[in-house]
């Protein structure tokens, strides 16, 4: 099922293209659901659309501190991520097929840094403020911070990622 757009997951570290990409509910694998249950699914795959983003989400790499980033397509029809508003660049599903790797051994540090870095900036552009859990979303509209459209501002991480 190709889309006239790519997408991109970031995680664990280790996958070919052809391999299937399942929901933590179904590998064990850590979770944004782990932190945030109300607002991730631990039975979904996140896909994204921004590498940047892919590249922040393999912080939650399980294995060995990196993690890799990959072009996915899913196996069904991608959804926008519910706990996110129209335009996100978000989307979840059931599975994906790894279509070809990005970039390996994304260092979680780096990861975690790049998560960060972009909160920080969020929070200083007034889109985020410190302990905000709904990490921007006003009443179930993202809020956009840079020209052409919404962002999703790793809408699932932790709030103690806004601490530098």
């Amino acid at each position: 099922m190709r889309h006239a757009f790519k997408l991109y997951h970031g995680g664990a570290r280790g996958l070919s293209p052809g391999q299937t990409l399942l929901p933590p509910s179904l590998t064990g694998a850590p979770s944004c659901a782990d932190h945030d249950g109300e607002h991730c699914r631990s039975d979904r795959v996140y896909l994204t659309t921004d590498l940047e983003e892919a590249t922040v989400y393999v912080a939650l790499a399980p294995r060995g501190r990196c993690g890799d980033v990959y072009e996915v397509e899913p196996t069904d029809e991608p959804e926008p991520d519910p706990s996110c508003a129209t335009g996100t660049t978000t989307f979840t599903t059931r599975a994906a097929i790894v279509v070809a790797v990005v970039r390996r051994d994304v260092d979680v540090e780096e990861a975690s840094a790049r998560m960060r870095t972009l909160l920080l900036a969020l929070s200083t552009d007034g889109v985020l403020a410190r302990g905000d859990t709904n990490f921007g979303r006003d009443r179930g509209r993202l809020a956009t911070g840079r020209a052409g459209g919404a962002i999703n501002p790793a809408s699932r991480a932790e709030p103690a990622m806004l601490t530098p």
